[in-house]
């Protein structure tokens, strides 16, 4: 007797359509679960022979040899207990639905499901990556745990159907006709913060600053003593950014739900802010480890990495940053194969000018010495600093800036004006093209695409020779002058982007 049932597993972020065939003969009881299967899926041996037990089914008492395909791709998840349980079923003829009907069923469906020993169902990481995976397939249902629903509700490609328990999966089969898949829906919901830029006081500059950075997807630099308001601007950075596409939330929300992070099947919403501590090994930062999940970075994909106190960090962490920031993207490489996971996001590092904090403030005096604050800064190396767009020294806020008085308290909504308004001209200048933001403009696009005024070229080139710019930020300058125009309608950059544009290339 002889079944063929499609599982599921995971092969870093994406799902990997798993042939479950099942194969029951004469002999000697055993149960053989063969085609790469890691301890997890090993162990599930165990779990289903009890689940059918305890679901009132029988388990055949005999040969049970279970293969799954593709030989060569590690199979890793406990979700595919239930696609075995339910081949087993079906091989042993328990499942009461005309043979022809249920092949058909079976070969046009997905089986998700880790089984507890009393045939219960239990959520399973990275379902909406192996849904996703399934309408690639040609897979037209989904069967798996009520747990997952939530996730699988705006896929409509897919007839979704959730169950308890392995009895009433097998109720389905045998009467689909009277039980309801789940309805799909997308709809955007308008993400709603409870912090805002009017709750900080004072700093124009860096207000300003976050304007240029979320309009144009720039990376920044924050130095400034303590309790100056570098990480109430940083925090309140996602709350002026565009609200997330559909596309961007499934990105995000699969990201999440690889990473095991998703608290309820619900989407993410809004856009992530993910600020690690500074003793945060590189594992913890870019990713890997012995189950290989993603990073801090990867987390914060379409959204924000903030790094506070950046110069704590060990400058081994920090410099694995360079090449996902400048590619968005990150490789992992392990023995079992190489992952690769996405990376955009937008940057923010924030530093005290030196180990007591104090170096410059005209209120406190500094207690370093040269040796030491020139020690401190060599903990940010020179590649990383050059991949920052912007750079602001804030100092902290005086008694009218606390008081409300001193003026400027432009709020969030404001803000968030400005930067769509910004980011419209770049939609229309970049449609087409594999880059959407003046921030990810390739090196060979800059002069054609940023519109630089000929007599601002003089200027441009007195900066270069000047402050000895690197060709990565001389890049960066011209991509942040071009954002600064977009923000004040101009379709060309003139000497006045260029010049503010170079007041934010201040260096640690």
């Amino acid at each position: 007797m002889y079944a063929k049932v499609y599982g599921a597993t995971l092969d870093g972020m994406d799902g990997v359509i798993v042939t479950v065939e099942v194969d029951i003969s004469q002999g000697l009881p055993v149960f053989d679960i063969v085609g790469l299967p890691n301890q997890a899926v090993k162990e599930s041996r165990e779990r289903v022979r009890a689940a059918i037990k305890n679901s009132h089914y029988e388990f055949p008492m005999r040969r049970i040899v279970v293969n799954l395909g593709p030989a060569e791709v590690r199979k890793s998840s406990s979700g595919l207990d239930l696609a075995i349980a339910i081949g087993i079923l079906a091989a042993s003829g328990q499942i009461k639905l005309r043979k022809k009907a249920l092949q058909t069923l079976l070969q046009t469906s997905l089986f998700v499901g880790e089984l507890l020993l009393d045939g219960q169902t239990h959520k399973t990481r990275g379902i909406l990556s192996m849904a996703l995976a399934s309408t690639e397939y040609g897979l037209h249902s989904i069967f798996t745990s009520e747990d997952n629903i939530g996730l699988l509700k705006p896929i409509k490609q897919l007839q979704t159907y959730g169950a308890r328990d392995l009895e009433r999966f097998v109720q389905i089969l045998e009467h689909r006709d009277i039980y309801e898949s789940i309805d799909g829906e997308t709809a955007l919901v308008e993400d709603v913060y409870d912090i805002d830029y009017a709750d900080v006081q004072g700093q124009d500059v860096g207000k300003r600053a976050m304007i240029i950075s979320a309009c144009g997807f720039h990376h920044l630099m924050m130095v400034g003593p303590p309790g100056s308001g570098k990480t109430m601007l940083a925090e309140r950075l996602p709350t002026i950014l565009p609200s997330m596409t559909w596309d961007e939330q499934l990105e995000v929300t699969r990201i999440y739900d690889v990473a095991g992070l998703l608290g309820e099947s619900t989407f993410i919403r809004k856009r992530p802010f993910r600020s690690p501590h500074h003793t945060s090994t590189i594992i913890s930062i870019v990713g890997g480890g012995t189950k290989v999940k993603p990073g801090e970075i990867t987390l914060a994909h379409n959204g924000i990495l903030f790094l506070d106190e950046a110069p704590e960090f060990n400058s081994i962490v920090l410099d694995a940053l360079r090449q996902p920031l400048e590619s968005h993207r990150i490789s992992i490489s392990r023995y079992q194969g190489t992952y690769e996971y996405p990376a955009k996001c937008i940057c923010i590092i924030a530093a005290n000018p030196c180990p007591c904090g104090y170096h410059g403030d005209v209120h406190k005096a500094c207690v370093c010495t040269s040796t030491a604050i020139h020690k401190y800064k060599r903990r940010l190396s020179g590649p990383i600093l050059d991949r920052m767009d912007l750079f602001i020294s804030m100092e902290r806020p005086t008694l009218d800036d606390m008081l409300g008085i001193s003026g400027n308290c432009i709020s969030s909504a404001d803000m968030k004006e400005i930067v769509n308004q910004g980011r419209k001209a770049q939609e229309i200048r970049f449609k087409g093209l594999s880059f959407t933001h003046n921030g990810l403009m390739p090196h060979q696009s800059i002069r054609e695409l940023c519109n630089i005024q000929d007599a601002s070229w003089h200027l441009i080139g007195e900066l270069f020779e000047q402050f000895q710019l690197t060709g990565r930020s001389f890049d960066r300058l011209l991509k942040v002058a071009r954002t600064i125009a977009d923000i004040e309608d101009c379709p060309y950059v003139g000497n006045e982007h260029i010049t503010e544009a170079m007041m934010y290339r201040y260096n640690f």
